[in-house]
C-alpha cells in the first residue's frame, strides 16, 4: 500500500497542544489512515498516533535557528542543499507510488521535487496561506507539482493572479471535529446573565483581539450587558507574553477577560459556555480553524470580511462587518444582544452549515480523493511558468 507523507513546517510540532493548525488539520485527516505518515520537526503523544507513523526530523531544529538570522543572505542552492541533508531521512524511506505532501513550504517541495520523483513517488504542495506570493518566482516557476492544494478559494484565487500554473489546484477546506465540538443545551439562552463574546485564536494584532477590546470599552459605556472573553496566546501552546499581549492586557475594559491558550476538549467546554463567537480579522485570514469549531458548537459567528472567511460563512451563521472597524463590530454584537430571536436563528445555521460542508469526515474523502488522482497521474512534469 502507498504511504502519504505528510511534511509539516520546521516550526510545526505534531502536537495537540503545542503544535499549531497544520498539526490539527494532519492529526484529525490522518488519524484513521493507516497509510498516512507524519514528517516533523518532533512530536509527542498527545494525538495518539503509533510512533512507527511519525518520521522526526531533527534538523529541522537548527534550521528554524538559521534562517531566522541568515535566510535572506543565503543563495538558493545553499539553502536546498541543507533541506536536502534534513529530508534525507525521509526520501530514503519513498517507494514509488509514495506521495509526499508539503504543508506550506513551497520551497521544501522545491527542495524534495527531485528525489521524490526519483523514487517514483508523487509530490503535492498544500497551501494553507500566502507563502507562495513571497516565495523566488524562479523556484516556483520551475516547481514540477503532481498537485497542488489549497485551503480557500480566496488563496487559490490569489496565487492564480501570480502563478498560472496553480489553475488547476484543489481546494480542500478545514473542518472541526464534532466528538469535540458540539452544541450546549439550548436551555442555557434563556438564562438571565449578560452575553458572552468569545474570541479563540493566537492573540496577534493581525487576528484584530485590540479591535475586539475597543468595541467592547465603547457597549461598556453605552451599559450593553456583555462581556468579552480573549482566548489563546500569541502562540501554540504555552508561551511568554508579547508586548502586544502584556499591552493588551493592560488596557482591557472590565468587560474583557482573559483565559490561557488551551484547545480540544477544553476549548470546546469554553465554547459552549459562550453565547457569540467574534474573530475581528485585519488581514487575510486564508482560512481559519476557530470560526469552524465554533460553528460545531451552535454558535453564532461574529467577522472581518477578509481572505477566506466568507466562504466559511457562506451557507449562513454569521455576520461580516468591514476589517478594523470597531464602530461595526460594536454595532453588529449590540444587535446580536438585544435580538435573541437572531442570535439563535444564526446560531442554528451556523451549526447546519457546519453539519453540512466542515465536519472532519467530509474533508477526509476530499482528501482521499486529490491522492487518489494523484496517484493516477500521469507525470508530465510542465513548468509553472
Amino acid at each position: 500500500m502507498p504511504k502519504v507523507y505528510h511534511l509539516l513546517p520546521e516550526s510545526e510540532i505534531f502536537s495537540e497542544f503545542d503544535g499549531g493548525a497544520i498539526s490539527r488539520w494532519v492529526a484529525n485527516v490522518l488519524r484513521d489512515d493507516v497509510a498516512g505518515v507524519v514528517a516533523a520537526c518532533g512530536s509527542d503523544a498527545s494525538w495518539g498516533f503509533d510512533p512507527q507513523r511519525i518520521v522526526a526530523l531533527p534538523g529541522f531544529q537548527t534550521y528554524r535557528r538559521w534562517q531566522r538570522s541568515t535566510r535572506q543572505r543565503t543563495p538558493w542552492m545553499l539553502r536546498k542543499l541543507h533541506l536536502k541533508a534534513i529530508f534525507k531521512k525521509l526520501t530514503m524511506l519513498l517507494k514509488p507510488d509514495d506521495v509526499v505532501w508539503v504543508h506550506n513550504r513551497p520551497e521544501f517541495a522545491a527542495a524534495l521535487e527531485y528525489a521524490v520523483h526519483r523514487a517514483g513517488a508523487r509530490l503535492v504542495l498544500h497551501m494553507h496561506n500566502s507563502h507562495l506570493l513571497y516565495a523566488n518566482p524562479k523556484i516556483i516557476c520551475d516547481l514540477h507539482l503532481d498537485a497542488s492544494v489549497f485551503v480557500s478559494r480566496y488563496l487559490k484565487d490569489e496565487t492564480c493572479g501570480k502563478y498560472a500554473g496553480f489553475l488547476d489546484a484543489t481546494v480542500l477546506y478545514n473542518g472541526a471535529d464534532d466528538q469535540i465540538f458540539f452544541p450546549a443545551d439550548t436551555k442555557r439562552l434563556n438564562e438571565s446573565r449578560p452575553i458572552t463574546v468569545v474570541f479563540a485564536s493566537r492573540v496577534v494584532q493581525e487576528k484584530g483581539p485590540d479591535v475586539l477590546a475597543e468595541a467592547l470599552r465603547r457597549l461598556q459605556m453605552r451599559g450593553v450587558p456583555v462581556e468579552g472573553l480573549i482566548v489563546g496566546g500569541a502562540q501554540f501552546g504555552s508561551c511568554e507574553p508579547t508586548a502586544f499581549v502584556r499591552e493588551l492586557i493592560l488596557s482591557a475594559p472590565k468587560n474583557l477577560h482573559f483565559h490561557p491558550y488551551c484547545s480540544g476538549k477544553q476549548l470546546a467546554d469554553l465554547l459552549r459556555e459562550a453565547d457569540i463567537f467574534c474573530l475581528p480579522s485585519t488581514w487575510d485570514d486564508p482560512f481559519p480553524l476557530a470560526p469552524l469549531e465554533a460553528m460545531a458548537t451552535g454558535l453564532p459567528i461574529l467577522a472581518t470580511r477578509s481572505g477566506g472567511i466568507p466562504e466559511a460563512l457562506a451557507y449562513g451563521g454569521g455576520l461580516l462587518v468591514e476589517r478594523g472597524s470597531v464602530d461595526e463590530l460594536a454595532s453588529a454584537i449590540e444587535r446580536l444582544v438585544f435580538d435573541p430571536t437572531l442570535r439563535m436563528k444564526l446560531a442554528r445555521e451556523s451549526l447546519l452549515s457546519f453539519v453540512g460542508h466542515f465536519r472532519w469526515p467530509m474533508v477526509v474523502d476530499n482528501y482521499l480523493a486529490i491522492v487518489d488522482r494523484t496517484l493516477n497521474h500521469s507525470p508530465e512534469y510542465a513548468s509553472h511558468a
